[in-house]
């Protein structure tokens, strides 16, 4: 056996680079830690419907604020029993004129029994179920309450609204991550790989270099593209009535919106397919996008500068015209004549500069409280997902620039550059697989960021709203209350105790992802 074991056991000097860092994560105790609980709080989110004994939106104003209900485990005689619940009811304490809720188990003892049939629910949005994790007839019959950790101030379970928010608090961290990459490895190596190489933009119909760029592209290449073009054409009107059919009239919930944004994402994939293989090929379409954009810009003046004229006279009519009529002159001419370069690398950097010069805190407070509050709470979460992506995607940009500008002069990207590959299949196949690494720790050490930066937004009211439940959320209603949620509601705070470990858990899985990946590392 020993033998065996030997010769199926893999050298460290044949076992890959991922093998090693797999290895190296294994031995790295606080990271494995992180990563389990972050299992256990995603499965968790995932089956919150399984879970819950109630529904997310169930209340019972009867018991705003109850204490957790007390489960007991022995029955009258002092043996060891069924775990099960008493009846209960709210009453108001003669000597203190609080209200308290009393329980009495000589009115009833209820059972509490696991994996049985509870209130109706749709698994994912979809899949119409009713098994529940714990509860019983009696629960269905309303018999009995069953609050594993109290309830807040609208009688709802706090236990079943922790998942029910982890599904917001920790898919937001993860959505919002992911955008920002997008955005961020886009403008970055595209920034890196064309510092210090302007590249055209647009080139004058009457330009000779415009004719010769036209006809450097195949016939085939033409007819491909249109047929790209009516291909993109098809995909969108199918996105739209897709849309218009099964994610519209259920906006309210985030479930439904979430599967709208996955199906959009993947639109977009097939989209960035089609434009790259069969559209950008023809450069005779290439040169009617660019004519398009700037007819477009065109238009915009030209609506802009009448509207002016109809609602100005004098002076101001006259200089108004002049101006319009100078830009329009100006765009007359590159539509004619000049071949326009721009450099990438300027343009996105100096972007980037100007977001790093917006407070991230106040720019969210303004976009957030300009967003309606008739706003369902599903397109709100989409809305806040958009935003945090878009405010902190220039972070990632600098430094992927960074990586691709060294790895742009690397002896493959040069021998793939001389072999004739395309820009993009090097800045895909040769060029961006080198930064990897780092992206991996970068997604584990961002996403906690996103996820206190929507709790924070929430508990000041400008994130999710009621009936939607997140993390942040919750702590709010603690907030509300003051000091006796300490004093007298301490399961209020439960929902901080879960954002606490949610980022802990991350920045430890961070770290171990930072160790392991780390090359000079030794297994």
């Amino acid at each position: 056996m020993l033998r065996r074991a030997q010769m199926t056991s893999t050298p460290p000097a044949n076992r890959s680079f991922f093998q090693q860092a797999w290895i190296r994560f294994k031995r790295h105790p606080l990271a494995r830690l992180g990563a389990a609980v972050l299992l256990v709080f995603y499965l968790g989110a995932l089956f919150a419907d399984f879970l819950a004994p109630y529904p997310e939106e169930k209340s019972f104003r009867d018991f705003s604020f109850a204490s957790p209900t007390q489960i007991f485990w022995r029955d009258e005689n002092g043996r060891l029993t069924r775990p099960y619940v008493c009846a209960s009811e709210r009453r108001r304490n003669l000597e203190t004129f609080k209200v308290e809720v009393i329980t009495d188990c000589e009115k009833g003892r209820y059972p509490i029994y696991f994996f049985v049939q509870g209130e109706p629910y749709r698994f994912l949005g979809l899949i119409p179920a009713d098994l529940r994790l714990m509860g019983g007839p009696w629960l269905l019959e309303d018999k009995a309450k069953l609050f594993l950790w109290g309830t807040d101030d609208f009688g709802r379970d706090i236990w079943g609204r922790i998942w029910f928010g982890g599904r917001i608090s920790l898919t937001i961290g993860i959505f919002a991550v992911a955008l920002a990459l997008v955005i961020g490895i886009f403008m970055g190596s595209i920034s890196g790989f064309y510092a210090g190489r302007p590249v055209t933009f647009s080139i004058g119909v009457l330009n000779p270099r415009f004719w010769a760029f036209v006809r450097s592209s195949r016939w085939s290449d033409h007819l491909l593209a249109f047929l790209g073009l009516a291909l993109v054409a098809a995909l969108l009107w199918g996105m739209f009535q897709g849309y218009e059919r099964y994610i519209r009239p259920d906006l309210q919930r985030v479930s439904t919106l979430a599967l709208g944004g996955l199906g959009l994402v993947l639109g977009l994939v097939v989209l960035g397919l089609l434009l790259y293989s069969l559209v950008w090929r023809s450069h005779l379409v290439r040169a009617l996008l660019w004519l398009s954009a700037w007819i477009g810009i065109a238009w915009l003046l030209w609506i802009t500068v009448w509207g002016f004229l109809q609602s100005s006279r004098g002076l101001e009519a006259i200089v108004a015209g002049l101006i319009g009529a100078a830009l329009l002159g100006a765009i007359g001419y590159i539509l004619l004549w000049p071949r326009i370069e721009l450099d990438l690398d300027t343009i996105i950097m100096r972007t980037v500069e100007v977001l790093a010069a917006i407070p991230d805190l106040f720019l969210l407070i303004i976009l957030s409280v300009l967003i309606p509050m008739e706003v369902p709470p599903a397109v709100r979460f989409v809305l806040v997902v958009t935003i945090l992506s878009f405010v902190n995607w220039g972070g990632l940009a600098r430094i992927i620039r960074s990586q691709v500008l060294q790895l742009r002069e690397m002896e493959f990207a040069q021998a793939a550059q001389a072999l004739g590959a395309g820009d993009a299949r090097i800045i895909i196949r040769h060029v961006l697989p080198g930064t990897y690494t780092y992206l991996i720790v970068a997604v584990t050490l961002a996403i906690p960021g996103f996820i206190l930066g929507e709790s924070g937004l929430s508990f000041l009211g400008l994130g999710i709203q009621e009936p939607a439940t997140s993390w942040g959320l919750m702590l709010s209603k603690a907030q509300a209350t003051g000091i006796t949620a300490f004093t007298e509601r301490p399961w209020l705070l439960i929902p901080g105790v879960f954002i606490l470990l949610a980022v802990l858990a991350y920045n430890f899985m961070g770290d171990g992802l930072r160790d392991a990946l780390d090359p000079r590392t030794k297994v």
